[in-house]
């Protein structure tokens, strides 16, 4: 009879597949859970009764025949077959074990990039939001600038531009007997000025003065006869 590889037989199957007894069976069954250590190392039935597979069987021939024709003790025997058997199946196990830890590592290695590209893409965006706060901090800077430039200047006195020179048709037109009250005001207001401002007025009328002696010969031309200038108070003493 040729036994399915995941096909499990009963005891007495496996007993008629060995030609041994079904008590040298459980006697041999016996021995290799003590050798091995593991009390389940035959798979059971929910009434506990011991299953086969077609590789439990292989080993126990192969057991069998070495303790009959080596004169080895049944434990001798057991130890030698099922030792290398156990090892099959703890390589085996070794090689699941490498499997799933080469799957594990794997994931791991998936999961790592996942959190790379989630990261790489938090960096990106951090840097986004620092170029945008850069913009805004130079367009306020700028504006801030405008604004003091535009403080200093209207700040800065503005340069009296030179009034036009006006001819005597203007003062006849223009000028208008002042009240004594509005010549007060106007001495009071020369009074107020530096003595750098009266001495300069006092030597620029000097120059005029002497510029004026020397043309007494000529003759006044068109220009010559306008209007002098408002005098001040203290330009009367000079004239």
């Amino acid at each position: 009879m040729s036994l399915n590889e995941k096909e499990l037989v009963n005891p007495s199957t496996a007993a008629a597949e060995l030609k041994i007894s079904v008590a040298t069976l459980r006697k041999y069954s016996l021995i290799v859970e003590k050798t091995t250590g593991d009390s389940e190392y035959y798979a059971r039935t929910s009434q506990r009764a011991r299953l086969y597979s077609a590789q439990n069987i292989a080993d126990l021939k192969a057991f069998h025949k070495l303790a009959k024709q080596s004169g080895l003790t049944l434990s001798d025997a057991a130890q030698q077959i099922f030792a290398v058997s156990d090892k099959k199946v703890e390589d085996q196990k070794k090689a699941d074990k490498k499997i799933e830890e080469q799957a594990n590592a794997l994931m791991d290695s998936k999961q790592v990039v996942k959190l790379l590209s989630a990261l790489q893409q938090t960096i990106a965006n951090q840097n986004q939001a620092i170029a945008d706060l850069q913009k805004q901090v130079a367009e306020v800077q700028k504006q801030n600038a405008a604004l003091i430039d535009s403080q200093k200047q209207l700040a800065a006195p503005q340069a009296t531009e030179d009034l036009p020179e006006m001819d005597e048709d203007f003062f006849d037109e223009e000028i208008e007997e002042k009240t004594p009250e509005q010549k007060r005001s106007e001495v009071t207001e020369d009074m107020s000025k530096s003595e750098d401002e009266v001495r300069g007025a006092i030597l620029k009328k000097a120059q005029e003065n002497a510029a004026k002696r020397a043309k007494e010969n000529v003759h006044r031309t068109l220009a010559d006869m306008q209007l002098p200038k408002k005098k001040h108070w203290w330009e009367r003493f000079l004239g």
